[in-house]
């Protein structure tokens, strides 16, 4: 079969498994809630079911845990050339219900768009990817490649086990190339491809008072850790966001940088100026603008409070000092830097400004990963964003926010791009996660014609 014959046909096959697979499909993943941060059933219930919607497409299937969530690994094709995806099947919590226009955990279409929780991030997108290789199965052994694929559960949560499950199966994980989980469609109708993601710190900071709280007409004389915590995070970052832990930024590749630097060139900034404008913002933080905004998002990194909690917060009063004050912080790390190295800094600066007493809680830590735009793969999936979008892809360095992917980029040596059905307005990790019907058929196609790409173009060194 000539190669236009093989692409005329998955094509036609993609336009099939397509409806199917947005419909039927992703309403049973969605309809499981499969919340990492719950765990409980739900999440072998949700294995369970992506393991079966694989072996139905024709995958061997093993299914496997490292003490955590369970993950799925699935391979089909003995071809000379492989190629690796991943997805997740856990999600971030509905919460809060009352902003949801319908129930999160049952698929609801209105008006050319899709709503429930994963719909985004990351159920739509495992739902496209079967669709694309339900259509090209039957010509797996004609592209002669060897389709390996990983949903795991935990990805919201860090992915605490994730490392150990490669590490058990180094040989399994490495691959010529890989898609990972998600890329997003702007507002220009660009699909946007980020090569790399950041690395992960994050923790929980807790300050002490009293052994309880305490009537607040005793506040001239008792301690109210609130006014200590709110002290000790000035001294973490300034109002232009510079962090002010010694040494953070020390360690961050040069290397990565000169590429970051010369691909966002390349980036406009239409985009975060329809973003500030949506947020009622009057500017970003430090009043940054263009490409230094971009430089900002994408190739620095960043320490955020995530969480702030002391005391009473209900309705109406209640006059106490409280006992205990906590922040969750979510710090975002670049290319160079050690998680553990950042953590420690972090520590050492608390110690030497007298909040040594400060109890912490570590959540998750991992590294930042990237490809350089020179791997075939990601040659590969820009012609195919090219004829499934029609328009030339917008390709980032490094993604604003974090994923696992040094895993596989750092420690598998496998290069990465990506592929995915979201949008700008998709709203992911809040009340009414959508994406539109239209991104989820190009989706389809693209993850299609990337790996028929890949698979008939020469393989160069990995970059």
């Amino acid at each position: 079969m000539s190669g236009r014959d093989l692409r005329d046909k998955v094509l036609g096959g993609v336009e099939h498994y397509s409806r199917k697979y947005l419909y039927d499909v992703l309403n049973s993943l969605v309809e499981i809630p499969t919340v990492s941060a719950w765990g409980g059933a739900d999440m072998a219930r949700g294995a369970g079911l992506v393991a079966s919607l694989l072996k139905e497409t024709g995958f061997n299937v093993e299914v496997k845990s490292e003490g955590g969530h369970p993950a799925v690994l699935a391979e089909m094709g003995e071809g000379s050339r492989s190629i690796l995806i991943y997805n997740h099947y856990d999600v971030q919590p509905p919460d809060p219900l009352e902003l949801w226009d319908s129930d999160p955990f049952k698929l609801r279409v209105v008006g050319g768009k899709v709503y429930g929780r994963g719909v985004a991030d990351n159920k739509g997108n495992i739902a496209a990817r079967l669709a694309a290789l339900e259509a090209l199965s039957p010509y797996i052994e004609d592209l002669d490649i060897k389709v390996k694929v990983i949903v795991e559960g935990e990805e919201e949560i860090g992915s605490p086990t994730l490392e150990r499950i490669v590490a058990g199966n180094l040989e399994w994980f490495k691959a010529d190339g890989g898609i990972w989980e998600t890329a997003y469609v702007r507002r220009d109708g660009r699909l946007s491809i980020s090569l790399g993601f950041k690395g992960m710190v994050y923790v929980e900071l807790t300050l002490r008072g009293a052994s309880r709280d305490v009537h607040s007409g005793y506040s001239p004389i008792v301690p109210n850790p609130a006014w200590r915590m709110a002290r000790m995070l000035t001294i973490i970052k300034d109002e232009s966001g510079r962090v002010l832990v010694p040494g953070f930024y020390d360690d961050i590749d040069v290397e990565f940088l000169k590429m970051g630097e010369s691909l966002l060139e390349l980036v406009d900034v239409e985009d975060l100026e329809a973003l500030r404008e949506e947020l009622g913002l009057k500017g970003f933080v430090g009043d940054l603008k263009g490409y230094e905004a971009l430089k900002a998002l994408h190739l620095n990194p960043s320490i955020n409070i995530s969480g702030l909690y002391s005391g009473y917060t209900g309705k109406g009063s209640k006059t106490i000092v409280p006992s205990t004050a906590s922040a969750k912080l979510d710090i975002r790390l670049v290319p160079g830097q050690d998680p553990n190295k950042i953590l420690e800094k972090l520590l050492e600066h608390l110690k030497a400004n007298n909040f040594e007493d400060m109890e912490i809680h570590v959540e998750s830590m991992y590294r930042a990963g990237y490809t350089k735009p020179g791997a075939a793969i990601v040659k590969a999936s820009t012609e195919a964003a090219k004829e499934a979008y029609n328009k030339e892809p917008h390709i980032l360095p490094m993604a604003a926010g974090s994923g696992p992917i040094y895993i596989f980029t750092n420690i598998a040596k496998t290069p990465m791009t990506g592929a995915g059905v979201g949008y700008y307005g998709s709203k992911v990790h809040a009340p009414n996660e959508n994406i539109r019907i239209e991104d989820f058929h190009k989706g389809v196609k693209h993850v299609a014609l990337t790996i028929i790409n890949f698979a008939t173009t020469p393989l160069t060194r990995k970059a």
